[in-house]
C-alpha cells in the first residue's frame, strides 16, 4: 500500500512565478463554472469534457486563442499549450495545460500529457498543469514514473479546491 502526498499550495508565493499567471486565471474559472452548476442544479446535471471546459475558457477570455499574430494560447501573457488541442499544434511552450472533465477517460488524458512533454515537446516544456474535475489516484501513481523520467513539475488544480504539486 502506498501513501499518497499531496503538496497543497495555500499561497502563491509557492508556485513558480511562470505559473502564478496561470494559476490565477484557472481560479477565476472555478468561480465561473460553479456559477453555471449551481445554476444548472435544478435541471440534468451536464457531464463536462476537457473541451468544453477549454471552449469555456476561450469563450470567457480566460484563455486566449493563437491569431495570425500569436502563434499559442496565451492565460495572462503566458504561453501554454493545452490539451486537449483545438486546431492545429503551436509551437512548444514551458507550460502544458491538460484539462480532464467527468465525462473524459481520464488515463487517456494523462498519455497524451505524457506524449507531449515526453516526445513531442521534450526539452522544452517544463511544467504540466492538470485542472481536472475528476481525479483518480491509482491511474495517477501508474503514471507519475512516467513524469518523473521526462523531469516535468506537475500540479494539479482540482475544480474548487487550491493546486497541489504532484511533483
Amino acid at each position: 500500500m502506498f501513501e499518497w502526498k499531496h503538496e497543497y499550495l495555500p499561497s502563491f508565493r509557492e508556485i513558480p512565478e511562470p505559473l502564478a499567471p496561470v494559476i490565477r486565471a484557472l481560479e477565476r474559472l472555478d468561480n465561473i463554472k460553479y456559477e453555471e452548476i449551481v445554476v444548472k442544479r435544478s435541471k440534468r446535471f451536464e457531464r463536462l469534457t476537457g473541451l468544453k471546459l477549454l471552449l469555456n475558457a476561450i469563450e470567457r477570455e480566460i484563455i486566449r486563442q493563437p491569431t495570425r499574430y500569436m502563434a499559442n494560447y496565451t492565460i495572462n501573457s503566458v504561453p501554454v499549450n493545452v490539451i486537449p488541442r483545438v486546431g492545429d499544434p503551436g509551437p512548444c511552450t514551458e507550460t502544458l495545460l491538460v484539462f480532464i472533465g467527468s465525462a473524459d477517460i481520464f488515463e487517456l488524458r494523462l498519455l497524451e500529457a505524457i506524449e507531449h512533454s515526453g516526445a513531442l515537446c521534450r526539452n522544452t516544456t517544463k511544467y504540466v498543469i492538470f485542472y481536472a474535475l475528476k481525479w483518480d489516484d491509482v491511474v495517477w501513481k501508474r503514471h507519475e514514473q512516467s513524469f518523473k523520467m521526462i523531469n516535468v513539475t506537475v500540479f494539479l488544480k482540482p475544480f474548487g479546491r487550491p493546486p497541489a504539486r504532484l511533483l
